[in-house]
């Protein structure tokens, strides 16, 4: 049996995303900045709420945030895994019965990263 389309979407973002965080790990050429943003990464102190934010926005994609995020995404697949064509944790409300699979819980995690 294939898997979901949802579940797929999922895994290959994740494995984008730990691509390009790896990546990302690596000692980069320092250019001359062009832009606000960039005299943050250059170490510079430009600060207006513009920087401000965009200083909030780098700091939570670091590639360390991003590779922590996606093995944590990961454990979650890993739990609400398919059983039988349900989800091994999720349940109906008052009920026994398994939820279909992909669960809302895995569906909810592809959309965060694209899947429509």
């Amino acid at each position: 049996m294939s898997e979901h389309a949802a579940v797929a979407f999922l895994r290959d973002a994740h494995t984008r995303a730990e691509e390009v965080a790896r990546a990302a790990k690596e000692p980069a050429v320092l250019l001359w900045p062009t832009h606000p943003v960039e005299f943050l990464l250059a170490g510079q102190e430009v600060t207006t709420p513009e920087t401000r934010a965009a200083e909030a926005h780098i700091r939570m994609h670091m590639p360390e945030a991003v590779l922590r995020r996606v093995d944590a995404e990961r454990a979650v697949l890993g739990d609400h895994a398919e059983v039988e064509g349900g989800c091994a944790v999720c349940a109906e409300a008052g009920s026994a019965a398994r939820l279909a699979w992909p669960c809302p819980t895995v569906v909810g995690l592809a959309r965060a990263w694209g899947w429509a």
